[in-house]
């Protein structure tokens, strides 16, 4: 992982907020019970609706927690994040704002808790990065671990933004679609693995293998000067200065991440640590077929085939000629045409669940 020189120690003995995701279906009644041994009742949070996790980020706040465990995926992490934002900049917040620090802390910044990020999720992208365990077990002995200090270390999570909403990865394509028809097809067939795996199958696929025409993107430089990436990962020709275009032509999948996982363990974004400050930009233009043929080695991050192409940006205008699906932080956002992604303002400090004080 990277940034390693950045990772900053935290006090231990300190009080841990535990905000779980009721409707998550890895927090189930026995992790419930199992959890209210030994995490006490007013450090365990459930929220079944965007209104409850606003709700449980101000009491957060308001008490003064400087750790906090999400727990039920990306999306609930995400929620959680935009929520804490939101309510850190209401009125009767400020007086607290100088008990949280981001990193690093400008006069102007939003103060936050330090996240950790608990796999009770399905991609379990952001968890996977952390280095968070598996298992009802491994949930449980992290959660252990975060209360008594033996977890000890932070490092800077950048984020990116989009009209607003704060996530460490979205896309427009074959991804988001994937997403669309899971959420369409999971009271039917279950969430969960087994669910994405019959959207692929029995739906996503199909579509684009039959789908009219190829979609066509115009993706602008709308930030500092931007690097375009050869397979290998190191920066190729000139720079690409703001207002020009990084790439026209066609494209399935275009995708940002400012981490390499993209959940289920797919380094999608293998350079997204490369730069801290910018995200990766991956284009994808090849057809189904080569994707399928490759699939195994851009699974685990390997060199991408042609047709692949890769930026590092901090600010990106992706122009489709036709509505594509989109997904922010794992969350299926509907369709659009045109997004402007950017990074956030400011990181957040993450628990690494692999590194010890």
């Amino acid at each position: 992982m990277g940034n390693v020189e950045r990772l900053l120690p935290i006090r231990s003995a300190e009080r841990v907020a535990v905000l779980l995701n009721a409707n998550a279906r890895s927090v189930s009644d026995g992790l419930k019970r199992e959890l209210e041994n030994f995490v006490p009742p007013e450090d365990l949070y459930y929220s079944r609706c965007f209104d409850d996790a606003r709700l449980i980020a101000r009491q957060v706040l308001d008490k003064r927690y400087r750790t906090i465990l999400t727990g039920g995926g990306d999306g609930t992490f995400v929620g959680y994040v935009n929520c804490f934002f939101e309510q850190a900049q209401q009125p009767g917040v400020g007086a607290l704002r100088g008990a949280y620090k981001l990193l690093p802390v400008p006069a102007h910044a939003v103060d936050l808790p330090r996240f950790g990020v608990l796999k009770l999720g399905t991609g379990n992208a952001l968890a996977d990065f952390a280095g968070a365990s598996g298992r009802r077990l491994g949930v449980v002995e992290d959660i252990l671990r975060a209360r008594s200090g033996e977890v000890s270390v932070v490092r800077p999570l950048h984020l990116l933004s989009w009209e607003g909403k704060r996530a460490p990865f979205a896309g427009l394509g074959i991804d988001a679609a994937i997403l669309n028809d899971y959420v369409s097809i999971k009271d039917h067939f279950g969430p969960g693995g087994f669910g994405y795996f019959c959207s692929v199958v029995g739906k996503t696929l199909p579509s684009y293998l039959f789908q009219c025409g190829v979609p066509n993107v115009e993706v602008i430089n709308l930030g500092g000067r931007a690097q375009r990436l050869g397979p290998d990962g190191n920066r190729v020709g000139r720079d690409v200065e703001r207002g020009e275009i990084l790439y026209k032509g066609p494209c399935k999948i275009a995708a940002a991440s400012t981490v390499p996982n993209y959940g289920f363990g797919f380094q999608a974004f293998p350079y997204a640590l490369h730069a801290p400050g910018r995200f990766q930009l991956r284009l994808t233009a090849i057809g189904i077929p080569k994707i399928l043929a490759n699939l195994r080695t851009l699974w685990r991050g390997g060199l991408p085939p042609s047709g692949i192409y890769d930026f590092h940006c901090d600010k990106v205008l992706i122009k489709f000629d036709r509505d594509m699906p989109l997904q922010v932080g794992g969350d299926a956002e509907g369709w659009r045409r045109e997004i402007a992604l950017e990074m956030a303002e400011r990181p957040l400090e993450l628990l690494d669940f692999r590194a010890r004080g």
